[in-house]
C-alpha cells in the first residue's frame, strides 16, 4: 500500500533542481573560491565553461546524466525494486558513447557492466566519491511515495547506489541524500526546521554506517559541522576539508548550504556553487533538496528557459511523478 504521493511539482523540482545546479555548477568545476571569483566574478547565472571549453551555457554533467537515467528505471519499474539494479546497468551502459566528465569510479563500474559483469558486482569498492549521493534524488522520491519503513527503503535503495559505488562512505552519503529529499518532499519553506533537518542526517547516515561497515566518516562530518551552521563564511578548512570529490566533504557541505538558508532558494544554492571545489555536484545536490522544498515553480523561468534539453528532462520528471502516483 502506498502513500499520497508528493506534489509532482515538489517531484519535479528535486529532479530538476539537480539538473539546474549541475548546469549553473558546470563551468567552476574544480576551481578554487577565489578562482571562481577572479575568472567568473562569481556564478548568478548559466555560463560556458572558458577553462575546458567542452560545455556552454546551460550544458550539465554526469549530474544529470546519471540522475535522469535513474528516473527512467524507476519510471519503468516503479513497483519492482528487485529489478532496479539491471534496469539501472543498461541505463548507464547506454549512456557510455555520450559520458560527460565521468569520474575514475563511475567510468570503471560502467566500463565492467558492460563487459557483463553483474550489477552487484560492478561498483568500485576503493574510492569514497561523491557519486552516489548526486544520483539519490529520485530515490528519495520513490520512498517518500511508498509507505515504507527504514529498513524496507534502505533494502531497495542500496543496490541501486551500489551499482557503480560500492564504498561504504559512497552508499552513507548517498542514503543521507534520498533521506534528505525524502524529508523535505513533506515540508515547506515555512516550516522548514534546522534542527530537526540535521538531527536526522546525522541519525541517518549514522544508522546506515552502522548496517555497513562502521566506517563513520560521513555522519562524523555532519557532526563536525553543526556547529558552523551559521559561521560566515562556512569553515570548509576545519569542519568539511573543503568540497572535493569525497563523499564526506562535497554531500555533508551541500547538506550544510541548504540548512543555513533553506528559505532562499536562489541565493543559497549560487552560494553553495561559489565556493568552489566539486560545483557541479554540489550544486546538483543542493539543487536537488532546494527543490523537494520549494517545488519547481518556485526556480526563475530563466533557469528553465537556458537549461539543456528541459522539454525532455521535464517529461521523464512527470513520468515519474505519474509513475508513482
Amino acid at each position: 500500500m502506498s502513500t499520497t504521493p508528493p506534489p509532482s511539482d515538489s517531484i519535479a523540482g528535486a529532479l530538476l533542481g539537480t539538473a539546474v545546479g549541475d548546469a549553473l555548477g558546470m563551468p567552476v568545476e574544480g576551481l578554487s573560491h577565489a578562482n571562481v571569483r577572479t575568472y567568473y566574478k562569481g556564478i548568478k547565472e548559466y555560463r560556458d565553461d572558458d577553462q575546458r571549453g567542452d560545455l556552454g551555457a546551460g550544458q550539465w554533467t554526469d549530474d544529470t546524466q546519471m540522475t535522469f537515467a535513474l528516473v527512467r528505471a524507476l519510471t519503468d519499474h516503479p513497483a519492482s525494486p528487485d529489478a532496479w539494479p539491471a534496469a539501472v546497468a543498461d541505463e548507464y551502459v547506454a549512456l557510455r558513447p555520450e559520458a560527460r566528465r565521468w569520474g575514475e569510479t563511475t567510468t570503471t563500474a560502467v566500463d565492467r557492466l558492460a563487459d557483463g559483469t553483474p550489477p552487484a558486482e560492478a561498483g568500485v569498492p576503493d574510492r569514497p566519491t561523491d557519486g552516489a549521493a548526486m544520483r539519490a534524488a529520485p530515490l528519495g522520491v520513490w520512498w517518500a511515495a511508498r509507505d515504507l519503513d527504514r529498513e524496507a527503503a534502505f533494502e531497495a535503495i542500496r543496490p541501486v547506489l551500489a551499482v557503480t559505488h560500492r564504498h561504504p562512505a559512497a552508499l552513507a552519503a548517498g542514503w543521507g541524500q534520498a533521506v534528505a529529499v525524502h524529508t523535505l518532499l513533506g515540508w515547506t519553506p515555512d516550516a522548514f526546521d534546522r534542527a530537526a533537518f540535521w538531527e536526522r542526517l546525522v541519525d541517518a547516515t549514522a544508522w546506515a554506517e552502522g548496517r555497513l561497515d562502521g566506517d563513520d566518516r560521513v555522519s562524523g562530518r555532519l557532526e563536525a559541522l553543526a556547529d558552523h551552521l551559521d559561521a560566515f563564511p562556512l569553515n570548509l578548512g576545519d569542519a568539511c576539508d573543503g568540497v572535493g570529490i569525497r563523499a564526506d566533504e562535497a554531500w555533508p557541505f551541500a547538506c550544510a548550504m541548504v540548512a543555513r538558508r533553506a528559505h532562499l532558494l536562489e541565493n543559497t544554492l549560487l552560494s553553495g556553487i561559489n565556493v568552489g571545489g566539486d560545483a557541479d555536484t554540489t550544486g546538483a545536490m543542493m539543487g536537488a533538496m532546494l527543490g523537494a522544498l520549494h517545488g519547481w515553480s518556485a526556480f526563475p523561468d530563466e533557469w528553465g528557459e537556458g537549461l539543456e534539453a528541459f522539454d525532455r528532462l521535464e517529461a521523464e520528471a512527470r513520468a515519474l511523478a505519474g509513475a508513482l502516483s
